[in-house]
């Protein structure tokens, strides 16, 4: 990536953008809730797979993709592209694949779970189904569920919310590669488009995409303990993964940031389950993150109403 920012959507947060989403999407949100059925699942998956002996410990800073690939991939691509950024701690890229792993879990987890989630009531003409719960009382979860009617789309959805130069609709911001793991695990920056009136926003955040099948694609992300000298007195904690807290991770930051000009976010978690069936793919979307939200309600409209938005 020759630019230092890359001007994008989230990237691997963000929902995708098509010239019409109308195309691939069902016509009606209730209609779609009434197919949905989640069930409770408790999924361990491996970032990494030793292909020479999956017995011993891997070279993590040659793993590979934790199946054969069953599509085509633009991760190694990608990682080439970024190789400069290579991560040269085993240790800390040990236990990122580590975490990354327990956070692909809790992705499925959050994103298949019946419980405590609430509907949303938003415009019958936004194709989604918007949920809200918290988690264990205090913690905000937003879950988004959309379905794509092209089946065929499954590989061109996921390399596209893998791939950072791709533009999106949702959650708009600049986001750039910091530290590269493997081709299926890096460390990005993402700063929010800055409002009138309010500091820039921005999050550091590992990301993971999981093959758990050749249908069933998981790309997650969480923030591990960072320090980006950032000269806030605000205690950063995941609330959600408490592993995370565990791993330490030191990044040459900004002036900017060092400053404390931009105002830190924090990502309990945030990802996609995406699962192809015969005739269309399903992608629900999670997301927890301090400071940010994407589910809304309008101060007007949606409080009196009690009516939901999706912030685009």
């Amino acid at each position: 990536m020759s630019k230092v920012y890359t001007p994008i959507a989230l990237f691997l947060l963000s929902i995708f953008a098509y010239a019409n989403i109308e195309a691939f999407v069902t016509e009606s949100a209730p209609e779609i809730d009434k197919k949905i059925r989640f069930k409770n699942s408790h999924i361990t998956v491996s970032v990494y797979m030793n292909k020479k002996n999956p017995e011993t410990e891997p070279d993590l800073r040659e793993v590979e993709s934790p199946t054969t690939p069953t599509h085509h991939s633009n991760s190694e691509e990608i990682y080439e592209k970024n190789k400069d950024r290579l991560c040269i701690d085993p240790e800390e890229t040990k236990e990122a694949v580590k975490l990354m792993n327990e956070a692909a879990d809790h992705l499925v987890h959050h994103a298949t779970s019946e419980d405590d989630y609430e509907l949303c009531r938003t415009s019958e003409k936004s194709n989604v189904c918007l949920y809200k719960k918290k988690h264990k009382g205090d913690t905000d979860v937003e879950r988004i569920y959309y379905v794509a009617k092209d089946q065929n789309k499954y590989d061109e959805m996921i390399n596209e919310i893998w791939d950072p130069d791709h533009e999106n609709f949702l959650n708009k911001g600049s986001v750039k590669i910091v530290r590269v793991y493997n081709p299926n695990l890096v460390l990005i920056q993402q700063r929010y488009k800055k409002k009138i009136g309010s500091r820039q926003k921005y999050f550091y955040a590992l990301v993971a995409k999981v093959e758990i099948s050749k249908d069933k694609t998981v790309i997650v992300m969480a923030s591990p303990n960072i320090n980006d000298h950032n000269p806030s007195s605000e205690e950063y904690k995941n609330k959600i993964i408490e592993n995370a807290n565990l791993l330490k991770i030191d990044i040459d930051s900004e002036d900017d940031i060092r400053k404390g000009k931009l105002k830190k976010l924090f990502v309990n978690i945030a990802g996609y389950l995406i699962e192809k069936k015969k005739t269309h793919v399903d992608v629900i979307y999670v997301e927890s993150i301090e400071g940010h939200a994407s589910i809304y309600q309008e101060p007007i409209v949606g409080k009196c109403f009690d009516y939901h938005f999706l912030r685009t």
